[in-house]
């Protein structure tokens, strides 16, 4: 069993350098003593990101970046290789861990067909997705106590920022965005953007999680790739068309290439297992194993 996770893309301080590396360490032991007790893949994937939402530095969950609108908005998606069930949830409010959400849509799934033979949902957006959340007995959040000082305050220099950047010409604008994203990189104003993990389980299960705050200053409503299904995340088990499992969680979007700079990233996790081995020997142990990026 192993799991990887990842703190996103976009700028962070250095000086929070030690409480990004305290939280991912509480993330990845949370998942592990999941999977030591016996829970399955999904379980401690869902696990690793509830502590990585809890957290105020990372912009998932609680301390998010806040929109236009000076609300909190997220985005979050878990996908189970066992049964390849996923559930989403985009653009929700007031709920503090969107991936319980999405697991919960995932699990509601597999029950089968609701009443009259209506299919369950597995992707929901905004105010639906908060009154489904609420009446499957995930506690509500009032969006104000999510944000931190943190969020706030670089909230509202944006938004100063965005009122400047209105009052000048094309050209100027263009030298003093390069001006502000060189700002935000020396003085760490920038939340990271998306949280996501991977994980294997004992019985060789995979699975892959992924939450997001979204874009600072983003418009109300805007549904980030973290809810997109085989966008934010992606896990698929071995099976007889395919040998390897794979669990895959991304953090930026190619969507963005327009930016003059954008950083993203992913995390792979490529395996088989060990029987798969001993039929077919390999010169190369550890990759066949697992890989991961």
């Amino acid at each position: 069993m192993c799991v990887y996770f990842v703190s996103g893309a976009g700028y962070h301080s250095e000086s929070k350098a030690k409480e990004y590396k305290h939280v991912c360490k509480r993330a990845c032991q949370r998942a592990v003593d999941r999977l030591k007790a016996g829970a399955l893949a999904v379980d401690a994937v869902t696990a690793a990101l509830v502590e990585l939402e809890d957290s105020p530095f990372t912009n998932a969950g609680m301390g998010s970046n806040l929109n236009l609108s000076g609300e909190i908005e997220c985005d979050a998606s878990i996908m189970d290789g066992k049964s390849l069930r996923y559930g989403a949830v985009g653009a929700v409010s007031g709920i503090n861990n969107p991936v319980l959400v999405a697991n919960r849509l995932l699990s509601e799934a597999q029950k089968g067909k609701l009443s009259a033979g209506r299919i369950p949902p597995c992707f929901l957006v905004g105010r639906g997705a908060h009154d489904w959340a609420v009446n499957h007995g995930i506690p509500p959040c009032p969006s104000e106590k999510m944000a931190t000082k943190f969020s706030l305050s670089a909230y509202k220099r944006n938004k100063h920022k965005m009122e400047l950047a209105e009052k000048v010409d094309t050209g100027f604008n263009h030298h003093s965005k390069k001006r502000r994203q060189a700002s935000e990189t020396e003085n760490g104003s920038g939340l990271l953007d998306t949280v996501g993990a991977i994980v294997v389980d004992r019985e060789g299960n995979v699975a892959a999680a992924v939450s997001s705050g979204g874009l600072a200053m983003k418009h109300p409503g805007r549904v980030g790739q973290a809810a997109h299904h085989g966008c934010g995340c992606w896990a698929e088990n071995t099976s007889t068309l395919n040998p390897y499992s794979t669990a895959v969680s991304t953090s930026g979007s190619p969507f963005l290439a327009s930016e003059d700079c954008v950083l993203g990233g992913v995390i792979v996790l490529r395996c088989c297992r060990c029987s798969d081995f001993i039929t077919q020997p390999s010169p190369d142990i550890q990759a066949i194993l697992g890989k991961s990026l």
